[in-house]
Parts: structure tokens; C-alpha cells; sequence
């Protein structure tokens, strides 16, 4: 959901209004601190269409990873940040884009307004509607060690490798999607055009029809007397699927099937700590404490156990426990990822180990994936030909019956 903050620039001292997207006003205060600034005023803004809101996302996440990519090729080509922003606001005024999802002309005029007043580039992204807490923290980090194409670079092989997995898990549920639409297609075609054709024929047949028959042609005789029961049941289940999506409650649906079944919660634990581990090597090379980071990492957390787990993790962290152990304590680790904390912890290049620990959880993810769907699609292939093809031997079970009576 949305916030409207108004909050206080410790710097400045300018008081402003602020649009936060968080699950929770607990959250949003986490984002807001996050971003160096003082809450003063925070409730909720007003209600969005769940789909719009969604797609206004992607759309923003797109734009932003787009205008990272842009910002750093104008950097490593030897342009000031103001020069590079300058070149990119007159580009896109060129192309007559309206945009100002994210990188309109309008977004760049906001940030070029916040460097003139002398404000830090992270101050100036931490107050643009829609970017994302971690590249305020990486841009912030730069801003410590003076290499902000390093952590513009850092942001993009995070997003990248978001965008890799999620692109993964979409192109894996398509396939079934397609082969399960099909099926549900093709049943209600034969229980609605063959079936009836059938039901004269076999009227007068009486008991000597199989039971399983008889249960077909009733159900294909109800759908012709009352042949509005079909459409009616369809914008039913349209109806659920469109409230779930509008909102927002597909996701606890989501969460409570993975949740029920083991290894999906395996499978998501491994997906949530790649995203992790890839935010804390960021934020760890960008030189965040580790307790800052896991801070910071609480805002990209899917849920609130993961939330908890990390306060916890950074609880014990203050309290001196190593990193490794803290870790395993929380449940955020495993075996091989606490010899590899530990490594990290001896060797001193932390960033480089937390990169690894997430590159193995991704490859774990993929891994499954792949196998996931060279499994699913043939046993749907396998379900939907049974299905179908049990239509069609009930259907013509009588008519070999009859074809014998008459030998």
C-alpha cells in the first residue's frame, strides 16, 4: 500500500511531502529513515486499483534500472553527474516523451533542481516518487567513497538478476497456463456441442448405458436445458480471480498454497535469500555496515517472518555474535552458506563471499525450475489427454456395446 509522509531533511531542514509504497507504516518509517530523513507526519494515501498499481510498478522498475544504465555510460564517458543528467533531460525532451513515471523530463528537472539547491544525489533520489530504497543506499554509499559508477553498476546486477529469475518463473507458468486453458477449452466444448448430440441416441438405451455414461449425458442435458449455467459459472470464477488480483489477496493465496507444500517453501526461501544476499554484497562493497545493510534489507523482505528473521540476525549481531552464527540462528543460512560466511569472516573480502552465497542460491532456484518444468508440462500434457480422451471412450463405450448386440 501507499503513505503520504511528510518528512524533515536533517540537512536542509526543508520539510516535504513523500509517497512510500510499504507493506505496513512500520515499514514505510524503515524506508523513509533509510533514505536519512525524519518522519514528522505519516498516513495512508489514498486507495489505488491493485492491477494499476502493479503495472505503475513494473513500469517504474523498468525506467529506473533504464535511467541507471544511462547515468553510468555517461559517467564512464567522463560527464559530471549534472552534465550527464542535463544530457539526458534535453534527450528525452527531444523525443517528445510525456513519461513521467520515472524518467520523464519531469524527473529529471526534479533531480537537477535538488543538485542546484546542493543537495546529495542520494537526498535527491531518496524524494523522487517509485525508486527503490537500495539504489538510494548504494548511491548514498557512493557518495562515502566517490565511485558512484561502481555502485550504479552494483544496482544494475541486482536488478538484472531479479529480473533474470522473475523472467524464469514467468516463462516456466506460461506453458502450463496455456496447456491447462486449453484443456478446460476443449472439455466444455464436448459437454456442450458432442455430448448433446449423443443424448438422443443413447436416451433409449435405459440401464443398459454404463453408469459412468449415463452421469455424462445428465450433466450434458443440464447444460442444455439451462444453458445459461455455463456462462454464469465462468464470470463466477472470472469474478474470484479478478477480486483476488484487484485486491491484492492473490498473494496471500499464493503465500498460503507455497506454504502448505514443502518443498515450494523450499524453493521460495531459496528465491528470497538470493535477493538478499545480492543486497547485502551491494551494500557491504558500497561500505554499509552489516547492520545498516540488514536494515536496509528489511524493505525488500516478501514477507514478515523474513522481516523478523533479519531483526533478529541484526540483533545478534549487536550483541557480538559472529555473522555466521547469528545467521544460522535466524535461519537465513545453511550448512555450506555458514562455512562460507565463515570464510568471509577470516579472509576480510565479505562482499565477494555474500555475492557468492547469493549466486549459489540462484543457480539452486534455476536449477529447480528447469526441472520443475521439463516435469509439469509433460504430466499436464499427460492429465489433459487423459481427460479429453476418457470424454471420448465413455462417449463411444455404448455404441461398441450396441454394435455387438447386433452381431
Amino acid at each position: 500500500m501507499f503513505f503520504l509522509a511528510r518528512v524533515l531533511d536533517p540537512v536542509s531542514r526543508e520539510v516535504s511531502t513523500q509517497r512510500v509504497e510499504a507493506r505496513d507504516a512500520v515499514q514505510a518509517e524503515s524506508v523513509i529513515a533509510a533514505a536519512g530523513h525524519r518522519v514528522l507526519d505519516l498516513k495512508p494515501a489514498p486507495a489505488m486499483r491493485s492491477w494499476l498499481k502493479a503495472g505503475l510498478g513494473r513500469s517504474v522498475e523498468r525506467e529506473v534500472v533504464l535511467f541507471c544504465r544511462e547515468l553510468s555510460s555517461l559517467l564512464k564517458a567522463g560527464l559530471s553527474v549534472v552534465e550527464a543528467l542535463e544530457a539526458l533531460e534535453a534527450n528525452q525532451q527531444r523525443q517528445g516523451s510525456d513519461k513521467s513515471a520515472a524518467t520523464g523530463g519531469s524527473f529529471y528537472s526534479a533531480l537537477l533542481r535538488h543538485l542546484r539547491d546542493g543537495k546529495s544525489l542520494s537526498t535527491a533520489l531518496a524524494e523522487m516518487p517509485g525508486v527503490p530504497p537500495l539504489l538510494v543506499a548504494s548511491v548514498q554509499a557512493s557518495e562515502r567513497t566517490s565511485n558512484l559508477v561502481s555502485a550504479l553498476d552494483s544496482y544494475l546486477r541486482y536488478a538484472d538478476l531479479t529480473a533474470r529469475l522473475r523472467s524464469r518463473i514467468v516463462s516456466a507458468a506460461l506453458y502450463p497456463s496455456i496447456v491447462i486453458a486449453l484443456g478446460i477449452v476443449i472439455t466444455l466444448f464436448l459437454l456442450s456441442v458432442v455430448v448433446p448430440r449423443f443424448a438422443a441416441l443413447y436416451a433409449q438405451m435405459g440401464p443398459a448405458a454404463g453408469g459412468t455414461t449415463r452421469l455424462l449425458l445428465g450433466l450434458s442435458t443440464l447444460l442444455k436445458d439451462h444453458p445459461w449455467l455455463l456462462p454464469l459459472v465462468g464470470l463466477l470464477l472470472l469474478g474470484g480471480v479478478a477480486g483476488l488480483i484487484v485486491n491484492g489477496r492473490w498473494k496471500r493465496v499464493l503465500a498460503w498454497v507455497i506454504d502448505a507444500v514443502p518443498w515450494l517453501r523450499h524453493q521460495a526461501l531459496q528465491l528470497e535469500l538470493t535477493r538478499l544476499y545480492e543486497a547485502l554484497a551491494m551494500l557491504s562493497r558500497g561500505g554499509f555496515s552489516l547492520h545498516e545493510s540488514l536494515d536496509l534489507c528489511k524493505t525488500i523482505a516478501s514477507g514478515t517472518s523474513q522481516r523478523e528473521r533479519l531483526g533478529q540476525a541484526q540483533h545478534l549481531i549487536a550483541q557480538g555474535v559472529s555473522v555466521s552464527r547469528a545467521f544460522a540462528a535466524s535461519s537465513i543460512t545453511n550448512a555450506v552458506t555458514e562455512r562460507l560466511l565463515r570464510a568471509g569472516e577470516r579472509g576480510g573480502d565479505f562482499g565477494a563471499v555474500l555475492h557468492a552465497v547469493s549466486q549459489r542460491h540462484a543457480e539452486s532456484f534455476e536449477t529447480f525450475v528447469d526441472r520443475a518444468t521439463r516435469v509439469v508440462e509433460p504430466l499436464l500434457l499427460l492429465v489433459v489427454a487423459v481427460l479429453v480422451g476418457g470424454l471420448v471412450v465413455t462417449l463411444y463405450m455404448p455404441i461398441f456395446d450396441i454394435a455387438s448386440s447386433i452381431r
